[in-house]
């Protein structure tokens, strides 16, 4: 009887309770558009049936169910109150409507404690699922909040670049619009390498990386002193080429370094350097306060390395460890210092582009693969060429979830994959 009263009235129960969440600030803001209020809607409704079916319940299986629907509300930030609230109600609904059957008094005593018990344990589930989950959101936010501190390295990483931009924008004037790159001064002696000969190595100390870039500054001033000491057309040119593959590689190291210093304990991905993904959802859930109070945009785009076991089978774990490193690198050029990249995985990576919306995230994400395509990579002696990206791009379209908003860029790579 109990069963199928619930079925019977299971809409008409939710629609008594959402008259009274509606005016709850908290409901209005999460559930902000009809579609996402009629979703929910139907979830209630369907979870009433759930927790009172015609067969015996399952109990390992009821409780994995409340457990669940406990972490969801956590990631959505559904207040245990209003759950609390939405309990009593079904009780009291459920047992009026019971009143109105053929069941005896003592049937309807026995009835309402069996629905009283079945509410109550499934209640209790949801929170002891939802403070859970809280408590790990809270430490994922205050872990993020520390990573945050990078901003100020962020900043200096971007000064860095537009230094280094300015002074090849200045070879490239001075040999192509001005005719001479005399007056041009050496790398070493520009404010980027400076900066790097001084303050570079104090910041990141002697690593692999800053070797690198160390090398790449002196290849650079011997190109500029060959320009400087005259040279035929076509050496010049060749010059400039050379020039032009050395700041990008600079470039790329350059945000490899600061990406590795600002390291924390478990923060970063140990192969990519990029923030991992548990990270994410705390993240996300951040750009969703923030669309709710500004109605700015974000999107989401996935990145994948395309045959990434055909590469790796090519180059070994090694080559493809390169592969990876040097596209983590590649993406954190590309990127502005208000986006966020994670690891998703090897050979899998994820962005969330602010202030953009779909259109313009995916002629971003072209961009990026346009340019990955044009890339040629060097692992031990071997050019691999014709490297491609995979990509998926989402907006941010109101749902309160994180994790769907995942589900549904990763869909959005599957897609993509499929129609190649």
């Amino acid at each position: 009887m109990v069963a199928s009263t619930v079925k019977h009235f299971a809409g008409d129960l939710v629609d008594e309770l959402w008259g009274d969440l509606a005016r709850h600030v908290r409901v209005q803001a999460l559930f902000d558009n009809e579609s996402l209020a009629r979703r929910f809607r139907g979830a209630l409704s369907q979870w009433l049936v759930e927790i009172f079916p015609r067969e015996p319940l399952d109990p390992t299986l009821f409780l994995m169910r409340q457990s669940e629907i406990g972490a969801t509300h956590a990631r959505i930030q559904i207040s245990t109150s209003l759950s609390m609230l939405a309990a009593r109600a079904f009780k009291r609904g459920i047992c009026s409507n019971l009143k109105h059957t053929r069941l005896s008094r003592d049937e309807f005593a026995q009835a309402a404690l069996y629905v009283s018990g079945v509410i109550d344990i499934a209640t209790a589930a949801i929170m002891a699922a939802h403070i859970s989950g809280l408590d790990r959101n809270l430490r994922a936010e205050e872990a993020l909040r520390q990573v945050s501190i990078d901003h100020d390295f962020r900043a200096e990483r971007e000064k860095q670049k537009a230094s280094l931009a300015e002074w090849a924008q200045a070879v490239f004037f001075g040999s192509h619009i001005a005719g001479e790159a005399g007056g041009v001064l050496p790398l070493s002696r520009s404010e980027f390498g400076l900066w790097f000969s001084h303050r570079a190595n104090l910041l990141f100390g002697r690593t692999a990386e800053y070797a690198s870039i160390a090398r790449l500054v002196d290849q650079a001033d011997a190109h500029i002193r060959q320009l400087h000491a005259g040279t035929d057309a076509a050496g010049s040119q060749e010059r400039l080429r050379e020039i032009r593959q050395i700041v990008a590689q600079i470039n790329n190291l350059l945000s490899a370094q600061f990406s590795h210093s600002l390291d924390m304990g478990g923060a970063r991905d140990p192969l990519s350097r990029l923030l991992n993904r548990r990270f994410l959802r705390a993240a996300i859930s951040r750009e969703i306060a923030l669309r709710r109070r500004t109605s700015r945009p974000f999107s989401m785009i996935m990145l994948e390395i395309s045959q990434f076991d055909t590469l790796r089978a090519r180059l070994g774990e090694a080559g493809a460890d390169t592969v990876v490193q040097q596209t983590a690198a590649m993406l954190l050029n590309a990127v502005r210092s208000s986006d966020t990249v994670f690891s998703m995985g090897r050979e899998t990576f994820l962005i969330i582009r602010v202030g953009t919306d779909a259109r313009e995230a995916a002629a971003f994400a072209r961009g990026i693969v346009g340019s990955y395509a044009a890339t040629h990579f060097s692992i031990d002696g071997q050019t691999v060429l014709k490297n491609t990206l995979n990509v998926g791009v989402i907006e941010y379209d109101g749902h309160p979830d994180p994790r769907r908003l995942v589900d549904q860029v990763a869909n959005a790579l599957r897609n993509e994959k499929v129609g190649k």
